[in-house]
């Protein structure tokens, strides 16, 4: 049976009020640290099942970078841990590769990035659609911004977009709820909601 593999990014611009993942604002310098360390652990991944007397299959079905924000990261980091993964494991040909983005992270060199590491699909981590409501949990990004990112993920031939929204955020009413849920709706994307 194939793996599914998760892979931590845990740096972020800020740190989300209602964030508990163990994630946080961390110099640049230590970036590059810690993906040589996922990369080491990867290539050492069969030596240590071995050693605990388990056993890995050789193929994986899903990758998925989480967070923290992976689009923190160059994107040759990005790259970095990707072709680890590939080095030890056969990725199967309709696998789904994910990558969590902030909206706002997307620049154009990091979209060409994805399209390199084989990112078929993104999820968003929007929240809320309602500016002040993302504003007051220290989201970053404004609604306009996540239309951009999305028509221009497609653009690039990304069209498996997620978006997470949260219900129950400061400030948010049945109303504003809805509102979110509409315009998630209304691009297209798949909602993964309420938290």
């Amino acid at each position: 049976m194939p793996l599914g593999i998760y892979i931590s990014v845990p740096f972020c611009r800020t740190k989300c009020s209602y964030c508990n993942f163990a994630s946080d604002v961390f110099s640049r310098r230590i970036f590059d640290r810690y993906v040589e360390r996922v990369c080491v652990d990867i290539a050492n991944l069969r030596q240590t099942a071995n050693d605990l007397g388990a056993q890995i299959s050789p193929e994986v079905d899903s990758i998925y970078l989480g967070g923290g924000t992976p689009t923190v990261l160059d994107p040759a980091q990005l790259l970095f841990m990707f072709d680890a993964v590939r080095a030890e494991f056969s990725v199967c040909a309709d696998a789904e590769v994910t990558v969590e983005c902030a909206p706002g992270t997307l620049t154009p060199e990091m979209l060409q990035g994805l399209l390199r590491c084989g990112v078929n699909r993104v999820s968003l981590g929007v929240q809320s659609f309602v500016d002040p409501e993302a504003a007051a949990v220290g989201r970053l990004h404004k609604r306009a911004t996540v239309l951009d990112d999305i028509a221009r993920l497609r653009s690039a031939g990304i069209t498996n977009v997620n978006v997470d929204l949260i219900a129950g955020l400061p400030h948010q009413t049945a109303e504003s709820w809805q509102e979110s849920l509409a315009e998630a709706i209304a691009t297209g994307a798949v909602a993964d909601g309420p938290a």
